[in-house]
This record gives C-alpha cells, structure tokens and sequence, in this order.
C-alpha cells in the first residue's frame, strides 16, 4: 500500500520508466506519454475488487504496451519507441521533482508571502481580531452557499484554440460577495478515467440579485490542447489576511 514517492522521481529522472497505479506522486507525474498506469481512479467496494482490476490492468499493459515497446529494435538493436518514452520521462519530472524547485517554491509562496502579511496586518490587534470573527461568520454559514448552473455545454471533445463560455449562478445568503471567489474547474480527461492539464479559472460577476443574495458568474475558457474536456465549478473564501483559499478547508462544489 506505499506509493513509493521518491524512489519513482529518483528513476524517472534517470530514465527508467515508471508503471504504477495512480496514487501519489505518479499521479501527478505521469502524463501519457512518461510511462504507464495502472488501472484508474475508480472506487471499489473492497481491496479484493480492486486488486482484480488493477492485476487485469496491469498485464494488459505488460503485454500489449510495455513488452512491444521495448522489444520493438531497429537494426542497431535500439527501440525508437522506448528511447522516446525515456526522453519524456526525464524531460517531465527532471525540473520538477527536485529540491531546489521546493526550496524556491516555499520561499516564492510561503515564507515571504507570510512575512508580508504579517509586517502589513498581523501586528494590529483590531485587524486580528476582525479577521477571526470573520474566519467563525464564514464556517459557520458557508454550508448555505449554492451553486447551480443551466444552459452550459456539456463535456465533449474540442480542438485546440477552442474557446467556450460557461455560466453558474450563486446563492450567498450570509456571505458577503467580496469575500468569496467563484471558480470554473476544467480539465483533459483521458481514456483511463483520469484529468490532467487541470486548471481552475477565477469567474467574473456579470449579474446580481441582491435581494435574493443571487448572483450570476461567467467564464471564458481558452484549450491550448484538444481533446475530451471536462468542467465543474466551486466557491473559494477570499480574504485579504488569508494566504491560501486552502487554509480554512472550506470548498464549496456544484451539486448535481
């Protein structure tokens, strides 16, 4: 049961092709091309089901992917295929599975941001205390929040450079406007049930209801990639002493 996260990215840089279910890091690390995965991310009712399924996967991977690709040689006994997925392999995880890119990133994105934060609000007491009654309003209500949506595009199949517009409406009854941001979720999803190029775009208002604490949010998303897309949308706090929109664990997602 151990994802093995760091002996995956030690071999990967290094060009050894990784073939492992989807969990940890290599469900982030692996692209489609990088190297292979093993079964999905579906749920089953128990570990017994789930190790049929991922055995039957990974032996029709073993068969009809891995053992053709680097069987497959060319007259100098080299397979092309397989050169090509160790190129991809160090390619996309060599910068990015390092310790000097998380060094720079928790500096970039926790250190200084905190310090700012604290030299600019964090040594007012009233501004404190503000923002803790602000932090208790906002767990207390935010279970009221609602999100629904009409008239959207379903998930289908685009080309690269399309451009498609989606819509929701949100119902705030006890939340201020300015202290949430409304999000379209939206990404690839490929053959084995996953998503990947995974993006979330902040939506704009371009409609209110005040009476009826409604508003309506709209987005334009651009696809760089073509393929099979899917999308949903969420709501997020936003406070200006908050650092991440994770920290509170507050999310609130459309219900279908």
């Amino acid at each position: 049961m151990e994802a093995s996260g760091t002996s995956g990215e030690k071999a990967s840089v290094n060009g050894v092709l990784n073939c492992s279910i989807l969990d940890g890091w290599w469900a982030e690390g692996y692209t489609g091309t990088n190297g292979w995965a093993i079964g999905t991310n579906a749920t089953y009712n128990s570990y017994e089901e789930q190790d049929k399924a991922d055995s039957t996967s990974f032996y029709h991977i073993l068969e009809d992917k891995i053992i053709p690709a680097y069987y497959k040689r060319n007259e100098k006994g080299i397979s092309d295929e397989w050169i090509k997925l160790m190129k991809n392999s160090i390619k996309t995880t060599g910068g990015k599975y390092s310790t000097s890119r998380m060094v720079v990133d928790y500096i970039n994105n926790l250190y200084m941001p905190l310090c700012n934060l604290n030299k600019e609000y964090f040594q007012d007491l009233q501004k404190v205390a503000d923002f803790e009654a602000w932090k208790k309003n906002t767990k207390m209500n935010w279970q009221q929040i609602s999100i629904s949506q009409d008239r959207n595009v379903d998930n289908a199949r685009f080309v690269a450079g399309s451009e498609i517009t989606v819509r929701c409406e949100v119902k705030l009854p006890n939340i201020e406007e300015d202290n949430v941001e409304v999000q379209v979720y939206f990404g690839q999803i490929q053959e084995s049930g996953t998503v990947r190029n995974v993006y979330t775009q902040a939506m704009q208002k371009v409609s209110e209801d005040r009476e009826q604490h409604l508003y309506v949010y709209e987005a334009t998303l651009k696809l760089t990639t073509g393929g099979n897309f899917g999308y949903t949308f969420r709501v997020v706090p936003k406070h200006e002493m908050l650092l991440d929109q994770e920290n509170l664990n507050l999310v609130k997602w459309i219900e279908q």
